[in-house]
C-alpha cells in the first residue's frame, strides 16, 4: 500500500515537473511574440516573428501572426503606392484642367475689346475647342467614380456580343472618319452570347477602340472569335511595350495625348474585373493590341 502511494506520488511530482517545464517554454514563447510583434506591426522591420522553443501550438500562433503581418504589409503597401498614385493623378488633372480654363480665361480677356469680327471668330473657336476639353476631362472623372462604386451593378443579361460588338464600332463612325481610318472587322459567324452586365460591356469596348482612335497611326483592326475573345489592333508609333503596360493604370496618358485624363482604358479594366472577363494589353511590330475576353 505504502509502495503504492509511493509511486503515485512520484508519478504526480514528474507530471507537475513536466507541466512547469511546458509552461515555461509556452510563457518564453509567448515573451518572444510579445517583445517583436510591437515593431514588425508598425513596419520598423521586414522580418518575421522568430520563437527558440519548439512548442506546437505555440509555433502555430507565430505562424498565423506572421500571415497576418504578410497582409497588412501588403496593404500597407498598397495603400501607399495607392496614396503617391492619388496625389500624383491630383496634380496631373489640375494641370489638365488649368491648361484649357486658362486659354479661355485668356481668350475671353481678348474678345472683350475685339471689334475684328473674324478674329472673334477665331477666339469663340477656340474657347469653343478648350470647353470641349474640360467637359471631356469632367466626363471621364465622373464615368470613373461611377466605375469605381461598384454598389449598384446592372443586373446581367443574355447578350448577342456579336451584334452589340458591331453597333458598338459603328457609332464610332464618325471618329474613324476624323482620323481618315477605314476599320477592318473581322466577327465570326456563329452567333457569341454571352450572361452579362450590357451597359458595363458596351463601355468597355468604347473605351477600347475610343483609345484606339487616339493613338491610331491611321488603321484599325477588330475581330471576335468564336470563344468570345476579341482583339483590338492599330498601328501606334508613339507607343512602346512600357507604355503598352501602362495603359490600364489610373491617370496614365501618353505624353503627347493632351486633355485626357487617361481613365479610359482604367475604366474598361475596372468593369471588365466587374464581369469576371480579362483584358490585356500588347504591342509588337510597332502594333499595339488589346485582347478582351468574356
Amino acid at each position: 500500500m505504502t509502495t503504492g502511494l509511493t509511486v503515485i506520488c512520484a508519478l504526480l511530482a514528474l507530471s507537475a515537473t513536466a507541466l512547469a517545464i511546458k509552461l515555461a517554454i509556452v510563457k518564453k514563447g509567448n515573451r518572444e511574440i510579445s517583445d517583436q510583434l510591437p515593431s514588425l506591426v508598425k513596419g520598423d522591420t521586414n522580418a518575421l516573428l522568430t520563437v527558440s522553443c519548439r512548442d506546437r501550438n505555440t509555433l502555430l500562433l507565430a505562424n498565423i501572426l506572421n500571415e497576418q503581418i504578410k497582409e497588412l504589409r501588403k496593404k500597407e503597401l498598397t495603400y501607399t503606392g495607392g496614396d503617391l498614385e492619388l496625389k500624383r493623378a491630383i496634380t496631373n488633372v489640375a494641370h489638365d484642367i488649368r491648361t484649357p480654363l486658362t486659354a479661355i480665361c485668356g481668350y475671353l480677356d481678348m474678345a472683350k475689346g475685339e471689334t475684328n469680327i473674324e478674329k472673334l471668330r477665331d477666339y469663340l473657336d477656340i474657347i469653343t475647342h478648350r470647353a470641349a476639353a474640360l467637359k471631356t476631362l469632367a466626363a471621364e472623372l465622373f464615368e470613373y467614380s461611377l466605375s469605381a462604386d461598384a454598389s449598384k451593378p446592372d443586373e446581367p443579361e443574355t447578350v448577342d456580343v456579336s451584334a452589340l460588338l458591331a453597333e458598338t464600332l459603328i457609332s464610332f463612325y464618325g471618329g474613324f472618319n476624323g482620323k481618315n481610318i477605314t476599320p477592318q472587322i473581322d466577327i465570326c459567324e456563329e452567333k457569341v452570347k454571352r450572361i452579362v452586365d450590357k451597359k458595363a460591356l458596351v463601355r468597355i469596348i468604347s473605351n477600347i477602340v475610343d483609345n484606339a482612335i487616339k493613338y491610331s497611326d491611321g488603321d484599325f483592326r477588330a475581330t471576335l472569335e468564336n470563344d468570345g475573345t476579341m482583339t483590338f489592333s492599330n498601328k501606334a508609333g508613339n507607343i512602346n511595350k512600357v507604355i503598352a503596360e501602362k495603359l490600364f493604370d489610373r491617370f496614365y496618358t501618353v505624353d503627347d495625348n493632351k486633355y485626357s485624363t487617361g481613365l479610359g482604358l482604367s475604366i474598361a479594366k475596372t468593369l471588365t474585373k466587374r464581369i469576371d472577363g480579362d483584358i490585356s494589353a500588347s504591342f509588337q511590330d510597332g502594333t499595339l493590341t488589346v485582347t478582351l475576353k468574356i
